[in-house]
């Protein structure tokens, strides 16, 4: 104001540019990557996006058992196609195979194994 009563021109300054919400990539590119690095390149073990919301504590891993038996059979059998479980039912000689879904497929296939490591 002093300057204009003075008798001096006074330009107007440029306004703020306004807040677009817009997060600028690289930085978020180069934080995310530093997250994860590998512990080769930090020296110590690389955290999972939970256990860096948990604090950096990592809850112990469950131990897993390996499952064999019908049941594990039987999920094994179900993860296939039924143009799989056909040629398996064919190759295992399963009468009526051609008229079975899916489910009656595998569990033709899962019974005609336990069937055989009676016989």
């Amino acid at each position: 104001m002093k300057a204009k009563a003075a008798g001096e021109t006074v330009e107007k300054a440029e306004p703020a540019a306004e807040p677009t919400g817009a997060v600028d990539l690289m930085e978020a590119l180069r934080a995310s990557v530093e997250r994860a690095r590998s512990p080769k390149d930090t020296g110590g073990k690389a955290a999972s996006p939970s256990a860096r919301a948990a604090g950096g504590k990592k809850a112990p891993a469950a131990k897993k058992r390996a499952r064999s038996g019908p049941a594990a059979k039987g999920r094994e059998l179900a993860a296939l196609t039924k143009a799989e479980l056909y040629e398996k039912a064919a190759a295992a000689g399963i009468p009526g195979r051609s008229s079975m879904n899916h489910d009656q497929l595998a569990d033709a296939l899962a019974h005609s194994g336990r069937d055989q490591r009676k016989a």
